[in-house]
C-alpha cells in the first residue's frame, strides 16, 4: 500500500473528544458509533489538521454544522469546539486549549490550538474589513464587545522542510462579526493537505457541485458511475442556457441535455462524490459525513466500489461516518481479498475518562460482519 498522509492521529480537548487515538489508519476509514460518540468531530479535527497554519478553517468548520446560518454568535460556536470551555457559563471569559498529534507522510507532528476570550473594541481596520453583520445590526464605533483569538502552534518534523519548526498563525474574531485573519495577524499557508468535506446536505446544492467540479469529472471513470444509476446517461456537461451562471447538466439518451436538478438524489450525490474526489490532488483527504445519505440501499455497493477504486488509483485517503449497517457492509464489500487491510472500521464510544476506540480491519472485519453477523455500529 502506498504511503498515507495520516497513519495515526491523536485528539484531545477538541469538542467532546478526549485522549482519542486512531492508530494504523487505512486508505478508507469508517467511523461508527452511537449518536454523540464523536464521529463528526473526528472529521472536523482532520479538516483542521489538513490546514494547520490556517485558523480560518475553524470558521468554515463551525458553519458546516449550521449551514443555514449560525444559531449562536461566532464566539459561542468556537467556544463549543473546546471540551473544557463548553461547561463554563458564557458570562465568564475563558481560555482553553486542544491538542492534536499526527503521523504519516504529511510532515505535521503536533498542533496545539490556544483559545482565549476578551472584551474589546474593534479597531478601524477590523470594522472596515468586517465581513459579517449580526442580525443586520450596524456596529457602533467604539462599541465594546466580546472577542476571541485562536493561536495555532504547529510542530513539523522533516529535515528538508522549508518552514521553521514552529510557526504561529492567529485568528481574531468578535462576537458579532469577524475580519479576515490575513488582515489581522499572521496567516501562513506554507504547507497544507488538499482536503474536501462533504456533509449530509452537500448533494442538494448545485453550486457546491459546480465549485468542486474539475475536468476529470468528464472522464470515463465518473461516467461509468452515473450509468449505474441510469443506463441512458451519455455524458456530463457544464452549460448555461440562459446566459447566466453555469451549472452541471447530464446528456441523456431520452431527455436530451437535462439539468442535474431533474434527477434523483442518488444521481446528484454520485456527481458530487465524483467531482469532489477527482478534484483532489494526490495524497489529498476526502471527509464524508453520513456517507449513505441520498443513495438508495440497492446502489450503495456500486457507488462505494467506485469510491474505493478511485481513491486507490488517485492515492486519496478517505474518512467517512455512517449510521447505516447497509452502508458499512457495502464499504466492506468494496474491498478485494488482496487489499482488505485498505479498509478499516473504528468504533467510537465515550466513557467518563476518555473517548474509546476499537479498530477492525481485514479478514477480521469481514468475518465479524459476514460470518458472525456482528453489528459493529
Amino acid at each position: 500500500m502506498t504511503a498515507l498522509s495520516f497513519t495515526q492521529i491523536e485528539i484531545n480537548g477538541f469538542r467532546g473528544l478526549r485522549s482519542l487515538n486512531l492508530d494504523d489508519l487505512g486508505r478508507i476509514n469508517i467511523l461508527v458509533g452511537d449518536n454523540n460518540s464523536g464521529k463528526t468531530s473526528v472529521l472536523e479535527a482532520l479538516s483542521i489538521l489538513c490546514q494547520p497554519q490556517n485558523p480560518d478553517e475553524w470558521l468554515s468548520m463551525v458553519r458546516r454544522r449550521d449551514f443555514g446560518g449560525l444559531d449562536e454568535t461566532i464566539v459561542q460556536s468556537l467556544r463549543w469546539c473546546f471540551t473544557q470551555a463548553a461547561i463554563t457559563d458564557y458570562e465568564t471569559l475563558i481560555e482553553a486549549t486542544c491538542d492534536f498529534k499526527s503521523y504519516g507522510s504529511f510532515p505535521l507532528r503536533e498542533l496545539s490550538v490556544k483559545y482565549s476570550e476578551f472584551m474589546g473594541v474593534p479597531n478601524s481596520k477590523e470594522m472596515r474589513h468586517s465581513s459579517r453583520r449580526f442580525m443586520g445590526r450596524d456596529l457602533a464605533v467604539g462599541e465594546v464587545m466580546r472577542g476571541a483569538e485562536l493561536l495555532h502552534i504547529p510542530d513539523w518534523t522533516s529535515q528538508n522542510f522549508h518552514l521553521e519548526p514552529k510557526s504561529l498563525s492567529t485568528l481574531k474574531v468578535f462576537e458579532d462579526f469577524y475580519a479576515p485573519s490575513f488582515l489581522l495577524g499572521k496567516r501562513k499557508l506554507g504547507y497544507w493537505l488538499d482536503s474536501k468535506t462533504l456533509t449530509p446536505y452537500s448533494y442538494q446544492l448545485n453550486r457546491t457541485q459546480l465549485r468542486s467540479q474539475s475536468k476529470q469529472l468528464f472522464e470515463d471513470d465518473s461516467l461509468e458511475l452515473l450509468k449505474d444509476f441510469d443506463a441512458d446517461v451519455e455524458g456530463i456537461r457544464m452549460a448555461s442556457f440562459s446566459g447566466g451562471r453555469a451549472a452541471i447538466y447530464i446528456k441523456h439518451r431520452k431527455l436530451g441535455v437535462a439539468p442535474l436538478s431533474v434527477f434523483g438524489d442518488a444521481m446528484r450525490r454520485a456527481v458530487l462524490l465524483a467531482a469532489t474526489l477527482l478534484s483532489l490532488k494526490e495524497g489529498g483527504i476526502l471527509l464524508i459525513d453520513e456517507v449513505e445519505v441520498g443513495i438508495h440501499v440497492d446502489a450503495l455497493t456500486n457507488v462505494f466500489r467506485w469510491l474505493v477504486d478511485a481513491a486507490r488509483k488517485r492515492k486519496i485517503q478517505i474518512f467517512v461516518t455512517t449510521h447505516s449497517l447497509e452502508a458499512l457492509d457495502a464499504l466492506i464489500s468494496a474491498s478485494s481479498v488482496q487489499e482488505e487491510d485498505d479498509i478499516v472500521a473504528f468504533h467510537l464510544s465515550q466513557t467518563e475518562e476518555k473517548t474509546e476506540c476499537k479498530r477492525f480491519s481485514g479478514d477480521l472485519l469481514h468475518r465479524l460482519r459476514f460470518e458472525r453477523g456482528l453489528d459493529l455500529r
